[in-house]
């Protein structure tokens, strides 16, 4: 069992590049990878997918890929000469009326894109720099698989101990539902007779109507139900591969269950005790969320 959260990062380089490489996961329905990388390496991208989804299968993933060039570069700049003067002249008059303290700066030409415009030559990636980046970013994903697999660890014993809380209630549910006849003929006698007041009960009316009672609050389907799914939540636990999914959903059929349990519950007992295990499966069910 793995978590979906965790975090990965290596460094590496060679006499080209210098390379670094983050991963950052948290929850996720299904998997969504978010790359950060230069426009110029962005061809790596496809391989960089590739590599993530081999080994991760749910979670958002936001992946840094920084290739920096340890190779000087050839730059040109290109400056529109006539943008210059004309803004050069308009500061000049500005500042004669007072309306600006100081003239035109080089940083305030940068700061518009379309006066000066910078051109540096493409780094260019041969099959030996993207060799590098695989293998560094292999690196980082190994470190993320392992703090996933490690809080996955402690996922799995949250979920071995609610699941355990769970069985005890349905085994409690089970035993008060099995004595339900007798209570409720005992209630019921004892209603006729406040209403009767010392009038001679008709055993076969009331063996009836306690027959009606209990085929309404017979939940002997619901309970069968109810422990092979709890079986079967014990097993997946015990599987291999992305189980988040599966376990989500066997949490949806087992709260449908304790529904209908109470809904049929005709017993004051019987029913806190569903409550509780309503309870014990919405904290299993907020911890099946970290699964993946």
């Amino acid at each position: 069992m793995r978590s979906m959260t965790g975090y990965g990062q290596a460094q590496g380089g060679d006499e080209r590049h210098r390379v670094s490489v983050t991963l950052r996961s948290v929850n996720g329905k299904y998997l969504d990878l978010n790359l950060r990388l230069r426009e110029e390496h962005r061809d790596l991208e496809p391989r960089l997918r590739t590599l993530l989804e081999q080994e991760l299968e749910r979670g958002r993933v936001d992946a840094t890929v920084e290739v920096r060039s340890r190779i000087p570069r050839a730059a040109d700049v290109n400056i529109q000469m006539e943008v210059v003067q004309a803004l050069h002249t308009a500061s000049h008059e500005l500042a004669e009326k007072g309306l600006i303290a100081t003239e035109l700066r080089l940083a305030d030409l940068l700061a518009l894109p379309e006066v000066v415009e910078l051109e540096v030559e493409p780094d260019n990636l041969t099959d030996r720099d993207e060799m590098l980046v695989l293998s560094v970013c292999r690196e980082a994903l190994g470190q993320l698989v392992e703090a996933r697999a490690l809080e996955g660890e402690q996922l799995a014993g949250t979920l071995e101990e609610r699941l355990e809380d769970l069985v005890e209630l349905a085994e409690t549910i089970g035993e008060l539902a099995s004595t339900v006849r007798d209570r409720i003929r005992s209630r019921l006698e004892e209603r006729v007779r406040e209403i009767l007041e010392g009038e001679e009960i008709e055993e076969s009316r009331i063996a009836q109507e306690v027959a009606v009672l209990v085929d309404k609050s017979d939940v002997a389907e619901e309970l069968d139900r109810l422990d092979s799914h709890l079986e079967h939540f014990r097993g997946v636990c015990s599987s291999e591969g992305a189980i988040g999914k599966r376990l989500d959903f066997l949490t949806q059929e087992i709260l449908r269950e304790l529904n209908t349990i109470g809904a049929k519950s005709r017993d004051a007992e019987m029913t806190r005790r569903v409550v509780d295990a309503k309870v014990v499966c919405e904290q299993l069910r907020e911890q099946v969320q970290n699964v993946e």
